[in-house]
């Protein structure tokens, strides 16, 4: 599960977008976005001590169980079935786009941030149907590359 962190700026408020494939969000804009724990993945080891285990409740011969050591991962963006936090929205190429492509996500913050930040940054004109409100639609744009080359 990717998790990006939009800043605060000026008069708009920061916000988070949770997806499960960073991708799938990418594909919507000019300037791809980075996940903000990318990298944050880490590997342990724990050690299980020796103990004794019966098999049931009338087990009057427990077994001794020896001491192992476990590896986990400790991934701090993995969101389990309806963990992710904020409300849904989904976003949408419009019928004037060449291309028809749909996505869901999940936003942490207010729609009027997410509209004010994304209008004019996508590849396509986009359809933003948030869970909460009406439809937006978020004008196309030239990516930062493309801007630098005109």
């Amino acid at each position: 599960m990717a998790r990006v962190v939009i800043d605060k700026d000026g008069t708009r408020n920061g916000f988070e977008i949770y997806a499960n494939h960073l991708e799938a969000l990418n594909w919507f804009l000019a300037d791809p976005l980075e996940d903000k724990e990318l990298g944050l993945k880490t590997r342990g080891t724990k050690s299980i001590p020796g103990h004794q285990r019966r098999r049931g409740p009338s087990d009057k011969n427990p077994v001794n169980v020896t001491q192992s050591t476990a590896d986990y991962l400790k991934d701090p963006s993995l969101k389990s079935g309806n963990a992710k936090p904020g409300i849904s929205f989904i976003l949408k190429t419009t019928k004037n786009s060449d291309i028809d492509e749909q996505r869901q996500f999940t936003l942490v913050g207010r729609t009027l941030d997410f509209v004010e930040y994304f209008d004019g940054k996508m590849k396509y004109e986009t359809y933003f149907f948030p869970a909460n409100g009406g439809r937006h639609t978020l004008a196309f744009g030239l990516s930062e590359a493309a801007y630098a080359l005109v």
